[in-house]
């Protein structure tokens, strides 16, 4: 029977989608941003125990990737393939996500084991949640261009994400940081600072600890709102996810190589490598070296809000200049503007807030393509990899290029917390050498520069042109998609949607039934029906 033709994708169902960008960066923002300090500071552990809590959901981020890519893979349920990991992960961060920000009372230590124990299990959700969501484009639709259009709604809304992490956790969390009960505060209005060092005491740390359990509050009750939209709000796909059987039987170490061999994506996974690389180390940082590096702690929050706000109001000119011009070109550009951005943050002059919120400004604008379109270019790497080999890994593409991610966001987090202890940071000082400042400003500056210069390199090599990408759409429009008939014939057998060949050899009986009237050539006196009778005998 003729396949109903699909309608277009709805701009209700992007938006639906974009919210898992949401979902997944609003939590992930304020624990790139302020893990560090909160550790640190509040939980006051020593910067090695943080950078070692860092470290440890970092590494149990990557091997998630490794071990919940096949799970969901193999996952075939009668909600779909996707939705079920989307919702339980959903629902499995948020009440861990409010426990990571509590602080007990039970000695360094204890804190320590704490703090890991509870990073791993927020990191096997958060990759659940990630691998699934993100994958969960190649599901809405099999047309690219209505793809990209769904990654810049996520791209978005990402940003949408980055900002109200800002704004709720900033403001929650400032509205708890009383000046009347901050010892430094005090200390420093009263100029004494003669060869002493204050400490934050108990009330003070107290009221904080309050405001970043009631901004981890709500932010959860956000990321499940965000979750239950894209499982109710969009329609997985079942045809395209069928498509994936067929891999259910292959070997782990096959299908990574697979994914690991194949060229354009071995050069796309190098390009997510640097821009995270980029995204991390100025997100992990930009709260210490606006504190310590600026000595503007009163500019924090908005300095943050103005590096979201700018990236927010990009992504829509970015997605325009792509269309115009190219997603290479485009992202290429945006690359070298982010090279000088980046060390101008070495040069600024101490306490010069309009400076600094230029700067963020201009660091939100250059960097606003690092997170839509790399995810279009995965996007085109897959349907590459589908049309070359006729199989589809959309999964274990996007597991490997998240565990590139987990390990960015490691080295990322790992080198601010190394840049503190190298600095001489004295976890609970209300005063830091100004070692640390210059410290900081080094990492945020040569950093983000060098890798930026590297992906500009990496982008140049990358394999999938314009006109490369649009052969792929025009070759996989062409081919026949696997809902619409269960199995075909070619000159070489019967062959199943999965592309197994059922029985060979029998090429007569391909042109039967490839005939323009199948029913009637089947049931006419002059058709041979001994060959399908030979064919019976030779499966059963």
């Amino acid at each position: 029977m003729p396949v109903e033709e699909r309608k277009p994708l709805s701009v209700m169902s992007k938006i639906c989608y974009g919210l898992g960008g949401l979902a997944t960066e609003i939590y992930w923002s304020v624990l790139g941003a302020y893990t560090n300090i909160f550790l640190v500071e509040i939980a006051q552990l020593p910067p090695l125990f943080g950078t070692s809590v860092v470290f440890g959901g970092r590494a149990m981020d990557a091997i998630c990737n490794f071990i919940l890519g096949p799970l969901i893979d193999r996952t075939d349920t009668r909600w779909g393939k996707l939705k079920p990991w989307i919702l339980g992960a959903g629902l499995l961060v948020a009440p861990v996500y409010i426990l990571l920000w509590y602080v007990p009372d039970v000695g360094s230590e204890g804190k320590l084991v704490w703090y890991i124990v509870l990073s791993i299990i927020l990191m096997f959700a958060k990759t659940a949640l990630n691998v699934s969501s993100r994958t969960y484009v190649m599901f809405l639709s099999p047309d690219s261009l209505e793809r990209d259009s769904a990654t810049a709604y996520r791209g978005i809304f990402s940003f949408v994400g980055i900002t109200a992490a800002v704004a709720i956790h900033g403001q929650i969390v400032g509205a708890y940081s009383q000046a009347q009960i901050d010892p430094c505060a005090i200390s420093n209005d009263t100029g004494a600072t003669n060869g002493t060092n204050g400490t934050m005491d108990n009330a003070f740390l107290a009221e904080v600890k309050t405001g970043y359990l009631v901004s981890a509050g709500v932010v959860s009750v956000i990321v499940v709102a965000c979750v239950i939209a894209v499982v109710f709000g969009t329609t997985e796909l079942r045809d395209i996810s069928k498509t994936s059987r067929q891999q259910r039987n292959q070997s782990l170490v096959k299908m990574l190589r697979a994914v690991w061999t194949f060229r354009p994506n071995v050069i796309m996974l190098m390009i997510f490598f640097c821009v995270q690389m980029i995204l991390f180390v100025l997100l992990g940082a930009a709260v210490l070296y606006v504190q310590y590096g600026m000595d503007l702690p009163d500019q924090i929050h908005n300095s943050m809000l103005a590096f979201a706000v700018s990236a927010v109001i990009s992504v829509p000119v970015v997605g325009k200049i792509v269309a115009r011009f190219g997603k290479r070109i485009t992202f290429m550009c945006c690359q070298l503007a982010l090279i000088p951005t980046s060390l101008a943050l070495q040069f600024l002059p101490s306490r010069s807030a309009v400076a600094v919120l230029i700067i963020c400004v201009l660091l939100g604008m250059s960097g606003s393509a690092g997170l839509f379109v790399p995810w279009t270019m995965l996007s085109d790497v897959i349907d590459d990899y589908s049309l070359r080999t006729g199989r589809r890994l959309d999964t274990w593409f996007f597991s490997m290029a998240l565990s590139v991610l987990s390990l960015t966001a490691t080295v990322g987090l790992g080198l601010t917390t190394i840049t503190l202890e190298i600095g001489g940071y004295k976890a609970g000082a209300c005063f830091q050498p100004e070692s640390v400042g210059t410290s900081l400003r080094m990492l945020v500056s040569i950093v983000p520069a060098a890798f930026a210069l590297i992906c500009v390199g990496l982008i140049w090599k990358y394999p999938i042109t314009e006109d490369r990408r649009r052969d792929i759409k025009e070759e996989l429009e062409n081919r026949k998609t696997p809902s619409e008939e269960d199995h075909t014939l070619n000159k070489e057998g019967w062959e199943g949607s999965n592309g197994d060949v059922l029985h060979p050899g029998y090429g007569d009986v391909a042109g039967i039934l490839k005939t323009s009237n199948e029913d009637e050539v089947l049931l006419s006196p002059e058709s041979d029906l001994s060959v399908l009778v030979e064919c019976k005998e030779t499966i059963l």
